[in-house]
């Protein structure tokens, strides 16, 4: 009988192995029929974001939002070039998908309100779904990896191209009251989109106006004159950010850039106003009792950096019905501010009077 000599054994033994390893090795995904979701759901949301989905396919990702009565109340689609879409793929194959639970929500018995999140890899005629709570953490690092490549698609899919971002800005523009009154001929002179965050797109237009003047002249007596107009808009979040014609007037707010404007405030009765409530949690001692007019000055340096002029206290001689916080005090606030700086004033309920 003959023996089997040792390079017959290493040759068996090499055999095995390479039968072994290629059993072993993850057969990759055909690219052409995969199909990336990414939902997430519940929490503490308003109704009309109740249900959110991304899905990814190898051209395209779309990116829905959904109202809690099932009606559909954003849509986004973005064409996907073959490397982005193999970046995505790649982020789930690199950290072992299909490896993981079904379910990892730990982090809700820290956190309430997050919501979750369902991440579903389809691809090969197989799917697996992973839930997690909607927040990372307690989370594995590589679910974490995949949940941030998803959500930088998400901010990628909800964004705008150039075409869309010039399309807003002209829409925007032929909407305007100094362009609906009598702007004509608008052209497109520069695009830039500057790289900041959030990323501010800059375009810069020329058209002409028949009168001179800005903004919605109806009712008032201007020269009848063709007059050429330079718009600088600032589109940030899919939404114009400011529109400024000619450096000097700001079509957003309706006035001259430098110019002072006068704001009034009447309160209601039994509610503070939020320079009383700051007031209250300074922590600030006096050896005199401030009046309401220097309150309001310190409380718009303090909090917004802004330098209010003229504050007063004015009283209207009106009778109250003291039914609280429906009637109006009997008195009212009045101050000047600059322009360009009175839109926290706006936020927090002054009105302008000039």
């Amino acid at each position: 009988m003959k023996k089997t000599g040792i390079p017959g054994i290493f040759v068996f033994l090499l055999i095995v192995v390479v039968l072994i390893v290629a059993c072993m090795q993850v057969q990759e995904p055909d690219s052409g029929n995969i199909v990336i979701k990414y939902k997430f759901y519940g929490g503490f949301v308003m109704p009309t974001y109740a249900l959110q989905e991304l899905v990814v396919t190898k051209e395209t990702s779309t990116f829905t939002i959904t109202a809690a009565d099932g009606n559909i109340t954003e849509h986004f689609e973005k064409n996907l070039t073959p490397e982005q879409f193999n970046s995505i793929v790649k982020v789930f194959i690199d950290n072992n998908f299909a490896s993981y639970g079904d379910r990892y929500d730990e982090a809700r018995n820290y956190v309430t309100d997050a919501g979750f999140t369902d991440i579903t890899f389809t691809a090969n005629g197989k799917t697996k779904t992973v839930t997690t709570y909607n927040i990372n953490n307690y989370l594995p690092s590589g679910l974490i990896a995949i949940r941030e490549k998803l959500q930088e698609t998400v901010e990628y899919t909800k964004s705008l191209d150039e075409s869309q971002i010039k399309a807003l800005a002209e829409s925007w523009i032929r909407e305007a009251p100094i362009y609906t009154y009598d702007g004509s001929g608008l052209v497109l002179v520069n695009y830039v989109q500057q790289e900041s965050f959030p990323v501010r797109h800059v375009l810069t237009y020329n058209f002409t106006s028949s009168h001179a003047g800005y903004g919605d002249r109806s009712g008032k007596v201007t020269a009848m004159v063709i007059t050429n107009h330079t718009i600088t808009i600032t589109v940030i979040d899919g939404n114009v950010d400011s529109a400024i014609i000619d450096g000097v007037w700001d079509e957003t707010g309706q006035f001259m850039i430098g110019s002072e404007q006068s704001l009034s405030y009447q309160p209601k009765m039994c509610e503070k106003t939020p320079w009383q409530i700051w007031e209250e949690n300074s922590g600030r001692v006096y050896i005199r009792a401030p009046t309401d007019e220097e309150i309001i000055k310190h409380y718009y340096a303090s909090v917004y950096s802004i330098d209010v002029r003229n504050a007063k206290k004015i009283q209207l001689g009106t009778v109250s019905c003291q039914a609280c916080d429906v009637c109006p005090e009997t008195y009212r606030f009045g101050l000047a501010v600059n322009a360009s700086e009175m839109q926290p004033l706006l936020d927090e309920g002054w009105v302008r009077t000039g």
